[in-house]
Order: C-alpha cells, then sequence, then structure tokens
C-alpha cells in the first residue's frame, strides 16, 4: 500500500491540534483562551498597518463596502456557496452516497466493488452497519448548514472591515470616486452586490470543478514527491527519542514536570490516505 501524505490535509490538522488540545485539558475553551487562538491564527496573516494618506481614505472605501456588502450580505452569500459548492458534497451525506461512506469507513473492500452494487444493495449494507445511517446523514447536513451561517455571522463585520481597507490600500481618492458614481448606477449597484457571488455561481463551480480530476492527480503526484523530496532528513523524532538534555530542556520551556511530558507533549500524527 503506497501512503500519500497531502499538504492541505496537514495543515488543518496543525490549526485543529490547539483546538483539541484545548477541549482535552480543561473541557470547553475560555474566553481567554479563544480569544487567544484568534489572534494566534490572525497573526498567520500579518498586514502593514494604514499610512495616514491610506486612513484618510478609509471612510470613503467604508462607503463603497456597504454598497457592495449591506447587512446580511455574507450568510447570504455563504447560503448560496452551500448550495452550489457543498450541496452536492452534502447529498452524499444521505441516500446512496451515505450508504457507500458508511460502507467505506467499516468494511474493508475494493471501492470499485461498492460501485458496482445497486443503490437497494448498498442501502441494505448500510442498514446492517447503521440502521439510522440516513437520518444521521440529515442530521449532519442540517447542523454543518447551520453552523456555517451562523460562522457568517460572526464572519462578516470582519470581513466588511479587511475589504475596505484593501480598498483604501489600493485604490486612490479620484479612483474610489469613480467607483463610487459608477455604483450609484442601477447597473453599479447590482454589480457592487453580485460581483463576489459570482465566485460561488453555480455556472463558475461547474466549470472548475472539470479540473477536479487533474487536481486530484497532481496532490498524488504531489505525495509521493514530498516523501521523495524529505527522504534525506533527518527522522521525526518522539519524546521517548530525545535525549536526557533534550527531554530536560523541552520540560524547562514548557514549564512542566520532565516525568510527564508524555502525557504533556503528543505528537499530531499525519493525515494520509491510504490507496493501491
Amino acid at each position: 500500500m503506497k501512503r500519500f501524505l497531502f499538504a492541505a490535509a496537514s495543515g488543518l490538522s496543525l490549526i485543529a491540534a490547539p483546538v483539541t488540545a484545548l477541549a482535552q485539558n480543561s473541557g470547553e475553551p475560555s474566553a481567554q483562551q479563544l480569544e487567544a487562538m484568534g489572534d494566534m491564527f490572525a497573526g498567520m496573516f500579518t498586514s502593514e498597518p494604514l499610512t495616514d494618506e491610506q486612513e484618510a481614505r478609509l471612510p470613503a472605501a467604508k462607503a463603497l463596502i456597504d454598497v457592495m456588502m449591506p447587512e446580511g450580505f455574507y450568510a447570504d452569500m455563504m447560503s448560496e456557496m452551500m448550495s452550489s459548492t457543498m450541496g452536492p458534497l452534502l447529498d452524499m451525506m444521505g441516500g446512496a452516497g451515505a450508504a457507500e461512506m458508511v460502507i467505506g469507513s467499516r468494511v474493508m473492500v475494493d471501492p470499485q466493488v461498492t460501485a458496482s452494487l445497486s443503490d437497494a444493495e448498498k442501502a441494505e449494507l448500510a442498514g446492517l452497519l447503521d440502521p439510522s445511517f440516513g437520518e444521521r446523514g440529515t442530521i449532519m447536513q442540517d447542523m454543518l448548514n447551520d453552523i456555517m451561517l451562523e460562522a457568517a455571522v460572526l464572519i462578516e463585520p470582519g470581513f466588511k472591515e479587511g475589504m475596505a481597507k484593501a480598498y483604501a490600500i489600493r485604490f486612490d481618492d479620484a479612483q474610489l470616486a469613480d467607483i463610487a458614481a459608477f455604483f450609484a448606477t442601477p447597473t453599479g449597484k447590482l454589480y457592487a452586490q453580485e460581483n463576489i457571488k459570482l465566485m460561488a455561481d453555480p455556472q463558475v463551480m461547474s466549470a472548475s470543478m472539470q479540473a477536479m480530476p487533474a487536481m486530484m492527480q497532481q496532490f498524488g503526484d504531489m505525495g509521493a514527491q514530498m516523501e521523495a523530496a524529505m527522504a534525506a532528513l533527518p527522522p521525526e523524532r518522539d519524546v521517548s527519542d530525545l535525549s536526557a538534555e533534550q527531554r530536560s530542556r523541552m520540560a524547562q520551556i514548557l514549564g512542566v514536570d520532565e516525568a510527564t511530558l508524555g502525557d504533556v507533549v503528543t505528537p499530531v500524527a499525519p493525515v494520509t490516505i491510504q490507496g493501491e
């Protein structure tokens, strides 16, 4: 079996690690912990402060963004995106798609064998493993949709503020005035409110998905290429592989008893996908 390491999946595991650690060590994260995590993630994307000239343009830029993104815009956009982008994926959680997911996660069988079964046969097999697989998929779909819409409400203020700053940086006073004049026309107002949503339009998504097979092939090739590129690097180490001096230094940095290092420092396993 070949093991392919996906960089995107590894990135997600790095982001998820601190959240998982908080949940395991102290239950629900506190407000202070959530704020610290927010600062950490925000720090991943650093930006230069606006100059005085750019700050002076910010009110005009904010006025444009208010036209482009009226209140509730982000939730509406997210709803459209969920429908056109995530909808087909979420549909897999119901019907034959859900059955295949249940079978594939519980039974070691060639996916081609599962795909060759009739929908009734898939449903029968999935029902043996999870009699409520259909209802479970519906619950997952509804919950994910609700969570995404709730997140959109939280994201919108910061998103609009960031867009305003970006406009203040990229356009001068005259250009902002030209854009405002265009947005004041019926066509300009329509364009302002539809422009960003166009990225989630079914026509755009359908055309983009045509490249998916080639992208998946690249991911598969990338896994092998990454393994080859890293072959000359020293192997990763667990706490048990460290010398006494290294363990002592680690305990000192973490502020814990050296004897508990194995409990505190838990390596995050790389996310892999196995294939023939």
